[in-house]
């Protein structure tokens, strides 16, 4: 399960997105994209999708940092991913960390987390879609030898077309770079965790 990786000295964890994290995951939703999910579309895949597997990071007691000390906090909850395998076809669907964590590894972590539980599922290759202009997200999904191999047209609300990307071979050598990786992740956040003067505690 992904909510045993990682170590308990980690003032965060990842772990199998619950009934009672829909409003929470739905409000960063509405915070990170411009056309977020209806709460209907977590409960199908939460409740009646047997092929998905959503996950939330959340910070962790008593370790729990934030980066405005000014700034209240209603929730622990600072990202989550969700995908599905349909035969050996990966799919992520979603990916997101709140604003005021980025540029921390959180991403890419939950990214990596993502790919391991379709690994797990027995996928052979993964997709997502990702918007051309976020260069963000593409640079990361280029990181994970993510390759374009087509377009769909006004995929988004706003009329925004969206790449299609996959990782073609998940294999054993993916596997151990994606453990590597996830381990040079987990260090690095740790370290800037750690980093005086940059998350204050309440």
């Amino acid at each position: 399960m992904l909510e045993q990786q990682g170590k308990d000295t980690y003032p965060y964890r990842i772990r199998q997105m619950e009934p009672h994290d829909i409003h929470t995951v739905m409000m960063l939703d509405r915070l990170v994209f411009a056309d977020p999910w209806p709460e209907s579309a977590y409960t199908q895949e939460i409740y009646f999708n047997p092929l998905a597997y959503y996950f939330v990071l959340e910070l962790t007691h008593p370790l729990q940092h934030w980066r405005w000390p000014w700034k209240p906090r209603s929730t622990t909850l600072i990202g989550f991913a969700g995908m599905r395998v349909e035969q050996t076809r990966g799919h992520i669907s979603t990916l997101a960390v709140h604003q005021d964590w980025r540029g921390m590894g959180f991403g890419e972590l939950l990214l990596i987390s993502a790919l391991q539980q379709t690994m797990t599922m027995k996928a052979s290759a993964v997709m997502l879609e990702v918007r051309p202009t976020n260069a963000t997200a593409r640079n990361l999904y280029a990181k994970y030898h993510f390759i374009p191999i087509g377009r769909h047209t006004r995929y988004y609300q706003d009329g925004e077309d969206a790449l299609l990307l996959e990782v073609p071979r998940l294999d054993a050598s993916y596997a151990q770079q994606l453990q590597e990786r996830r381990q040079m992740v987990e260090k690095r956040i740790q370290e800037r965790l750690n980093t005086p003067g940059l998350l204050s505690h309440q």
